[in-house]
């Protein structure tokens, strides 16, 4: 078996495709992807760029290629921003691995806590939620309250972009979720970016990178990263969804490729929905009087103590 692209001997073959890759390709072959992804409006001059790390394979990956096309680049910057949520036995060893990169590539980075937003922590809250019988997603809280403080972050540092590492199975997954839930606003604010001085635009170098390819790249570089599943992943709809795309690509390879290109091609047919004014409590964008995290710090009858400022 033998590389598509020089002739040497493969290490991998890609199902979807047919191609084979020897590792030298494969990582050329996978830069060129990302490099494409992000186009030239994103790797130019004068340009800030935060990434959210986990020190996951995903955001270890991405940081390793932004790392290295920015380098390359005059009047450019990175900065890695990572958010300990308060996950006992699990958040700070991602959080090791990530410093430990970033002071190995040199790389400015800032940890910001839940508790300097919230007042408490993602462990607490799950065990509020309990005693109050709501019946509220660990995950979708999660991400939430982590969407937001990456977004205050970045504004404060005067990005330009926000680097997010979702791979093409994350995307895939999203998708899905969306359809299956008939969450057409969702499914709009997805694949498009508000224009705004409150956001700063999202950009996913990983969203055409399978995630077994984005597994194989990281061990090719030799990346140390936490692979520890986070305890609350198990709880979320994700999870079965993942299942479901992860059968129907190991019988048909490419579906995966092929759910992200028919959502691209609907793209094209539905209107991202305007915001209609901002949070009355926090002052962050929202189509509704109080956005969804001030919402579920009411619930859960913990508001007083968040200290999110109006920006």
């Amino acid at each position: 078996m033998k590389c598509r692209k020089c002739g040497e001997p493969s290490v991998y073959h890609q199902k979807h495709s047919g191609n084979k890759y020897c590792r030298t390709c494969f990582i050329k072959e996978t830069k060129r992807k990302v490099r494409k992804t992000l186009g030239r409006d994103v790797l130019k001059n004068n340009i800030k760029v935060a990434m959210g790390l986990s020190g996951g394979k995903d955001s270890l990956v991405m940081a390793y290629l932004l790392n290295e096309f920015y380098k390359e680049i005059p009047n450019s910057k990175i900065i890695a921003i990572m958010v300990n949520e308060g996950i006992e036995g699990y958040r700070l060893d991602g959080i090791e691995a990530a410093v430990k990169f970033c002071e190995k590539h040199d790389i400015e980075y800032k940890i910001v806590q839940f508790k300097d937003y919230l007042g408490t922590n993602l462990d607490e809250i799950v065990k509020l939620a309990k005693e109050k019988n709501l019946t509220m997603n660990p995950c979708s809280f999660c991400g939430v309250i982590r969407r937001k403080i990456l977004n205050r972050v970045s504004i404060e540092e005067k990005c330009d972009f926000l680097a997010i590492g979702h791979n093409l199975d994350d995307i895939a997954q999203a998708v899905m979720m969306n359809y299956i839930e008939g969450d057409v606003k969702k499914l709009a604010f997805l694949g498009k970016s508000l224009k705004h001085p409150k956001f700063v635009k999202r950009i996913k170098p990983l969203e055409k990178i399978p995630e077994d390819e984005v597994l194989l790249l990281a061990d090719m570089l030799e990346l140390t990263y936490h692979k520890s599943p986070c305890p609350y992943s198990c709880l979320s709809f994700r999870s079965e969804v993942s299942e479901i795309t992860d059968t129907l690509e190991k019988n048909h390879p490419g579906t995966k490729y092929s759910i992200v290109r028919g959502y691209e091609r609907l793209l094209e047919h539905i209107e991202l929905p305007g915001y209609t004014g901002e949070c009355k409590i926090c002052g962050d964008l929202s189509a509704t009087e109080v956005c969804k995290v001030c919402s579920y710090l009411k619930n859960l009858g913990i508001l007083e103590k968040s200290k999110f400022e109006k920006i």
